[in-house]
């Protein structure tokens, strides 16, 4: 019993969230119980069904029947009423003789005769001759024939006709009744749906499939409904990055261009300034180039990403060494800007490739420089995490700027998507530091994430394993 209950219980379960599953079972019973309401059906639209099939299985009913009609012999009249009615409801063929062996009535196209031997078989007990399909009955008065009766018993093939017509009949109403609505509930909604995906295809990219039902086949269309958004977002982000792309190449080359021109009238002084500023642009265009290069690189949806991936160079890295060579990066470039830094006591280790953790953390720390206010400390808070269950060093980046709206959440680390939509100097770049920062640190086995209010800033982190060598 309690194995029962446990299977019924596991049966329970595997249906919870799966609508379109239980109406298909709902279906099948309702399509069982159809089946079996066609055949009672069947039965009365076919009534000699089943008087006829009791007389060819059962000889005993048969004899009681003719034995009936010979019972009335006397009378021409009951006879012949006797004979047709049993020929109606149990499709027997009978005909009577008297003694002198006259017939008396027939129910069949042509008298039915008796052998010879089937007559002279005929006593008093048991009274009767049965063959497969036929019978020949006697009646006796004093121990002499007084009368006898050849009937015909419905063929057996009678009976697969009946039965084919009673199922072709059962599924035909099942078939309009049941099976009908199960098709239009499922097999309909999937034909839209393979409609919408290949007007996707081709490059509808607006076309949304319908979303209002409540089982497996709405969360396809709404999973579909998600891939095509997220799909026209990369393509709008796409269109976003070639202009953003030609903005940002053009506004460092306008400037050198602008730079050459007055170094080549200026004296040796202005023009050494006017070199330093061409090479201040040289170094953006550079790091643009880099950014995108890298990006492209350490993206592992990539074609032959395996191959074409920079290799890591690991060795033990500290906390600290990662800290202060970012933190002197940023005096270098932004010496009006304060940052801070502060955390775990000790040295933390890190065995990764100390280039590309560097990079990681230049790029949240420039990120939060782009976003919040100059007069807005950024800091760096470096502590111990659980990584998958095991230890792990978390570095966090906490600034005071615009912060990150709850509907652009899910597109923080997805190519060319930047908080600021403007193309202004003070919030530039092209929208790929967070995705090269993902994807370094993911390179590394770690994992990344980040809280962000409007108006209140923004906390990215990320988190590595930790090395238990010595640093």
């Amino acid at each position: 019993m309690r194995g029962r209950v446990t299977w019924l219980g596991a049966a329970l379960d595997a249906t919870v969230g799966r609508r379109l599953l239980v109406r298909i079972w709902l279906h099948g019973v309702l399509l069982f119980i159809g089946v079996m309401a066609a055949i009672l059906v069947a039965r009365d639209i076919l009534p000699d069904h089943d008087a006829a099939l009791a007389a060819h299985t059962h000889p005993r009913f048969s004899l009681g029947l003719v034995e009936r009609a010979l019972a009335v012999r006397g009378d021409r009249a009951a006879l012949v009423r006797e004979l047709g009615e049993i020929r109606d409801d149990a499709s027997i063929a009978i005909t009577v003789y008297g003694g002198d062996g006259a017939v008396l009535a027939s129910s069949a196209r042509h008298p039915l005769t008796a052998t010879p031997d089937e007559l002279g078989g005929l006593s008093p007990s048991p009274g009767y001759r049965a063959a497969s399909d036929r019978l020949v009955v006697g009646a006796f008065h004093a121990g002499a024939l007084d009368g006898y009766a050849v009937a015909v018993l419905p063929l057996g093939r009678m009976r697969p006709l009946h039965a084919l017509a009673m199922i072709a009949t059962a599924l035909g109403l099942a078939l309009v009744f049941v099976a009908l609505p199960l098709t239009r509930s499922i097999a309909r909604p999937l034909e839209q749906l393979g409609a919408a995906a290949r007007a996707l295809g081709a490059g509808r990219l607006s076309v949304r499939a319908a979303t209002d039902r409540r089982d497996e086949i709405g969360d396809l269309a709404r999973s579909f409904n998600q891939m095509a958004e997220q799909i026209q977002r990369l393509r709008v982000a796409e269109r976003e990055l070639l202009g953003d792309v030609s903005h940002e190449l053009r506004t460092p080359l306008a400037r050198m261009r602008v730079v050459l021109d007055l170094a080549s009238d200026a004296d040796a002084d202005r023009a050494r300034r006017y070199v330093r500023e061409i090479a201040t642009d040289l170094s953006e265009l550079e790091q643009l180039i880099d950014d995108i290069i890298a990006s492209s690189r350490l993206d592992p949806d990539a074609p032959h990403w395996a191959e074409a991936r920079p290799p890591l160079r690991r060795r033990l890295v500290t906390t600290h060494e990662l800290i202060d060579a970012t933190a002197l990066r940023f005096g270098q470039r932004w010496p009006n800007r304060t940052l801070t830094c502060g955390g775990a006591d000790g040295e933390l280790a890190i065995d990764g490739d100390p280039i590309w953790l560097r990079r990681a953390l230049d790029n949240l720390v420039d990120n939060a420089r782009k976003y919040s206010p100059d007069h807005e400390a950024i800091a760096i808070v470096v502590g111990l995490a659980e990584l998958r269950g095991a230890p792990g060093v978390r570095i966090e980046v906490v600034d005071h700027g615009v912060g990150i709206a709850p509907d652009d959440w899910p597109r923080v680390f997805t190519p060319f998507f930047r908080a600021d939509r403007s193309r202004t100097r003070a919030t530039g770049g092209v929208g790929l530091g967070l995705v090269l920062a993902r994807r370094i640190v993911e390179a590394h086995g770690g994992a990344i994430g980040f809280h962000s209010e409007p108006d209140a800033g923004s906390r990215f982190w990320f988190v590595l394993p930790r090395s238990d060598a010595a640093a």
